[in-house]
């Protein structure tokens, strides 16, 4: 299959939150936080891309929503890919859109994967120097992409550094016996998240409320959920009372 923008972001997607089988694919996010963004971007771009009609559902057991997608050649198209399901440690990117010279392919196959396993955060600036707004509230922006994959997070920093956005890479040891440590790519700071923005952008409802509350307010308070966010844009909530 030709890697359109619309098949790399999927491929992203697939990439963060996908999971292959013998004889089917399936996409799973956060049943509260990731529902609009399965209804309004992922089903659509899958359904157009794929030339089938998909349509999420929630998995209440496991708190989740997406769907499954049957079928050898589906499957194979992935595999061939490079995609398999052994996938926590060996993923990475697939050479199609490494080797890639297109900047909408290689920036719709980041945004893919960042609205499925990124996190955008802002934290208080309590060091002597800066304003009492600042301290006070969360209005210092960063990116994460947390993953365990080396791979992946060496082939995300490539691309990256393609798209020339600057960015720091390191290793998050776990402090648990049994839990492998995590690779980490961070955007930090105002310049590079806004250039972030104009490159890359992200598609989830999840992160766009969280970058649409900072740009009007110039704080986004953390640590709470998409239904207080949608509010605070309806001017229904006072983002104020929430950002201590």
């Amino acid at each position: 299959m030709k890697i359109t923008k619309e098949f790399s972001e999927i491929l992203g997607m697939f990439a963060a939150d996908g999971c292959l089988q013998d004889n089917y694919i399936c996409m799973w996010g956060n049943i509260l936080e990731d529902k609009e963004y399965y209804d309004k971007i992922v089903c659509p771009l899958f359904s157009g891309v794929l030339n089938k009609k998909i349509i999420a559902h929630e998995k209440k057991s496991n708190s989740v929503y997406g769907f499954y997608i049957c079928g050898k050649e589906i499957v194979n198209s992935f595999r061939s890919l490079g995609f398999s399901n052994k996938k926590t440690y060996d993923v990475k990117i697939p050479k199609e859109i490494i080797e890639s010279e297109d900047k909408k392919v290689i920036s719709a196959f980041i945004r893919g994967f960042a609205d499925c396993d990124g996190c955008l955060t802002f934290m208080k600036r309590k060091e002597k120097g800066y304003s009492k707004f600042k301290q006070k509230f969360h209005t210092y922006p960063r990116i994460f992409i947390r993953i365990a994959s080396e791979n992946m997070i060496n082939d995300l920093s490539y691309l990256l550094n393609k798209l020339k956005i600057d960015h720091s890479t390191y290793i998050q040891k776990s402090k648990h016996k049994n839990w492998a440590d995590m690779n980490i790519i961070c955007i930090r700071g105002k310049t590079r998240v806004e250039k972030w923005m104009d490159k890359i952008g992200f598609n989830n409802h999840a992160k766009t409320t969280k970058y649409n509350i900072w740009k009007r307010y110039g704080f986004c308070p953390n640590n709470i959920n998409i239904n207080k966010r949608n509010l605070i844009l309806k001017n229904e909530l006072n983002p104020y009372l929430l950002g201590q």
